[in-house]
């Protein structure tokens, strides 16, 4: 795919019903994890250039927490999940079942119950992607960095081909209550990879080319 802007309207919006998919299944996961009710959702589905990832999460020198991991099978990719590290209290306070804003520092369980987070959101999301697709898609264990995003995104396309040029982001909110904290999901495939997501959507929807 040469142009992100290839893929019009129509493929957008199975994308974000995808993650809306994906959003769904990971609350209620997570809902039943923690014993209360957890909401998600997906307001912005885009493809960007990777090189424009940082950009996504307030630029380069912006310090984030990452969970990411790689994804084998019929759709080799890495993916990224980040959270602003200002809103991390917050978020963990939120997972831990503690009142909001009532802890300053970040423990070992509250990394561990941010890594858990990222495993959710990802297995929720390539599971939705995998059935509409008809693909198998196979996540391995997630690492958590919190780090500039520059530092996070070069461990991530290290490994990754020096073709790839584009990466699907789906931004997400998680609510409970009134509390609402955004985070941002990436999908980074391999050279190509886009393609064939294009190409299976439109299989599976029966968009036949004029």
């Amino acid at each position: 795919m040469k142009d992100p802007n290839q893929i019009n309207e129509f493929y957008r919006d199975a994308l974000r019903e995808l993650g809306n998919i994906g959003a769904g299944n990971a609350a209620t996961a997570l809902s039943q994890l923690l014993g209360r009710t957890i909401n998600m959702s997906v307001p912005e589905v885009m493809i960007i250039p990777v090189e424009k990832v940082p950009e996504q999460v307030g630029g380069s020198e912006e310090i984030v927490a990452g969970i990411y991991l790689e994804v084998f099978g019929d759709l080799p990719s890495k993916i990224l999940v980040t959270f602003p590290h200002s809103n991390l209290i917050k978020l963990t306070d939120m997972l831990l079942g503690q009142t909001v804003g009532s802890s300053e520092l970040m423990s070992e369980m509250k990394l561990s119950a941010l890594k858990e987070l990222g495993t959710i959101l990802s297995g929720a999301y390539l599971n939705a992607l995998a059935k509409f697709l008809d693909m198998r898609m196979i996540p391995s264990v997630p690492a958590l960095a919190i780090d500039i995003m520059t530092a996070i995104l070069e461990t991530i396309l290290v490994e990754i081909s020096t073709e790839t040029q584009y990466a699907l982001m789906l931004r997400t909110e998680i609510t409970e209550i009134e509390t609402r904290i955004s985070g941002t999901f990436f999908l980074i495939p391999e050279a190509g990879s886009l393609d064939i997501i294009v190409s299976a959507i439109k299989k599976v929807s029966g968009v036949v080319d004029a």
